[in-house]
């Protein structure tokens, strides 16, 4: 069905250590010029969804997370976010100051009596809400990378068994392995099936990596597994380990 791979560890891979961060997207978003236009595009589309999920969240009241939501691209389009420690850091800690001063200034400014639950004031604390609408858009962007992935690999199907997997968890690998049989109309046997998506989970690991490394800077192998962890993805991280040991 596909290429044997090897599984990846953190640290594995040069290029993961080369990958531009959102940081250097911010700065050169600042910038004039095509290139700064097109960093802000992909801002802009990277962060659109969670960022607008999240204020919903937050505020309860869709008009005015939608006032709030028009503010921050403002603020980013009109080079006002700027002033960011661009040399170390997580980016989502970053974002969240960020979306929490607009909720404040935003109350503040039009004298409404009372903050959305939640300390907005003090950013040691906790936010479950954002902490688990960042997790979910790090997945969904890691799934987009292994569905471009498998569109630009000959014979890939790490997308597509990871989606069937996930769509029937209570069926069988037999059971799985003979609807993909069908929808290709190649035959593929329930072992051919296992091993991709043991493969598959591995590339779709790498590629979480990957997007996690892009949010952080600087990114050692250390602060990869922590981030991890914070998320709750631990998970994952358990599931490759027990298969590097496995080979």
């Amino acid at each position: 069905m596909d290429s044997t791979e090897e599984p990846t560890k953190i640290g594995h891979g040069a290029h993961l250590t080369e990958l531009e961060t959102s940081w250097t997207t911010i700065r050169t978003a600042h910038i004039a010029g095509p290139e700064g236009q097109a960093a802000m595009g992909e801002l802009i589309g990277r962060y659109h969804d969670a960022v607008l999920r999240y204020l919903r969240l937050k505020l309860r009241d869709s008009n005015l997370a939608d006032e709030v939501f028009q503010e921050f691209w403002t603020k980013l389009l009109t080079h006002k976010l700027a002033g960011a420690d661009c040399n170390k850091g997580r980016f989502r800690d970053y974002l969240r100051t960020v979306l929490h001063r607009l909720i404040i200034d935003h109350f503040r400014g039009r004298k409404l009596q009372a903050l959305p639950p939640g300390d907005l004031l003090d950013p040691s604390q906790p936010d479950a809400d954002y902490d688990r609408v960042w997790r979910e858009a790090v997945l969904k962007r890691a799934l987009t990378r292994l569905e471009t992935y498998e569109l630009k690999t000959p014979k890939n199907r790490y997308a597509t068994v990871l989606a069937l997997r996930r769509d029937y968890p209570d069926r069988s690998i037999d059971e799985i392995a003979a609807k993909l049989s069908e929808q290709t109309g190649t035959k593929i046997t329930p072992e051919s099936f296992r091993k991709t998506l043991q493969r598959a989970r591995n590339k779709y690991f790498e590629l979480l990596i990957q997007e996690l490394r892009e949010t952080i800077h600087p990114a050692t192998d250390d602060d990869i597994e922590e981030e991890i962890q914070d998320l709750g993805l631990g998970h994952l991280y358990r599931r490759h380990l027990s298969q590097l040991e496995g080979d």
